[in-house]
């Protein structure tokens, strides 16, 4: 059975769709993580059609999620099969011989390519752990989280989390910079791993996470929005629409707004980015528990935990 011929699709990610629930309540950390781009070679771009926005956007969060990963030290790692068909086992029986050695099918895409002080291993299944050295590349900088990037999302990266899941490593499926045959394998894809054996999030909440000035920019965003309000609860409304602004794009924080009793998690909001709201909005002096949140996670619900604020705790805050 060949790859498909001229894949065209529009990730099913926020606004446009919203996320799976994560059974994980699970928090990324730099300092715990490392980014795994998986087999980002022209072989496998080949099957998208000319400027699919699924691929093209999947590329280019890759791209920034790397440059921040870079920047914050966090480990890049690489999955590329080397066209050698001596060890290709089962997956030949489904998919024929695969690439070849040439430069056109086994080089990564330029828009992603590796840089110095990455690694960069040889892929021979459908998980990145298989046959290879990625739990060892791991364990070595003391890493047990793992981003991952990359096509195709129900195959190798599905694949690739179920395998670390059960190594006690917790995977990270990146909506956005991931893409597949289609929308409906993009769809089971992060509902497989969001329901049992890790997390779905979006490249803004991993960009931020690996930012070092994440917390304090998420802060003064909030501050800056409450010093616009002239009475408690304007100010308050001030400093939960900058709590959003700080995890959510401005879109979503509007359509929040409009529709005030909205789930936020049905609008895109992931467990991470609860978190990370939470903590925001406990600065300002509301500390709201993350579970009684989950049960009503809307607009509503924050602007009533700020009616026991007083205008001083919000205009120190």
């Amino acid at each position: 059975m060949p790859l498909p011929d001229l894949i065209d699709y529009a990730a099913p990610v926020p606004p446009s769709a919203t996320l799976p629930t994560n059974r994980a309540d699970w928090v990324l950390r730099s300092e715990r993580a490392a980014v795994l781009v998986h087999d980002l070679q022209r072989y496998f771009l080949r099957p998208y059609a000319p400027g699919c926005s699924a691929l093209t956007e999947a590329l280019a969060a890759t791209a920034r999620l790397l440059d921040a990963a870079r920047a914050a030290g966090v480990p890049v790692i690489y999955t590329a099969q080397d066209g050698d068909h001596s060890d290709r086992g089962l997956q030949g029986d489904l998919w024929g011989p695969g690439m070849s050695t040439r430069t056109e099918h086994v080089e990564i895409t330029p828009e992603v390519a590796p840089r110095a002080g990455d690694t960069i291993l040889t892929k021979r299944r459908y998980s990145a752990f298989a046959k290879s050295d990625l739990d060892q590349v791991l364990a070595e900088h003391g890493r047990d989280q793992l981003v991952i990037t990359g096509v195709y999302a129900h195959i190798g990266i599905t694949a690739t989390a179920f395998d670390a899941f059960q190594r006690e490593v917790h995977p990270w499926v990146v909506a956005d910079a991931v893409a597949d045959f289609g929308r409906d394998q993009h769809v089971r894809a992060l509902e497989q791993v969001a329901a049992c054996c890790g997390a779905v999030t979006l490249t803004d909440a991993v960009v931020a996470c690996f930012s070092p000035v994440a917390p304090s920019g998420a802060t003064t965003g909030a501050t800056t929005g409450a010093t616009t309000g002239g009475t408690t609860g304007d100010g308050w409304d001030a400093e939960v629409r900058g709590a959003l602004g700080a995890v959510l794009d401005p879109e979503i924080v509007e359509v929040a707004f409009a529709e005030p009793s909205a789930d936020l998690f049905e609008l895109g909001l992931n467990s991470l980015q609860a978190f990370e709201l939470l903590d925001v909005l406990a600065e300002a002096g509301a500390d709201i528990d993350f579970g009684v949140f989950t049960r009503d996670a809307s607009v509503d619900f924050l602007r009533a935990q700020g009616s026991s604020l007083g205008a001083a705790a919000l205009s120190a805050g």
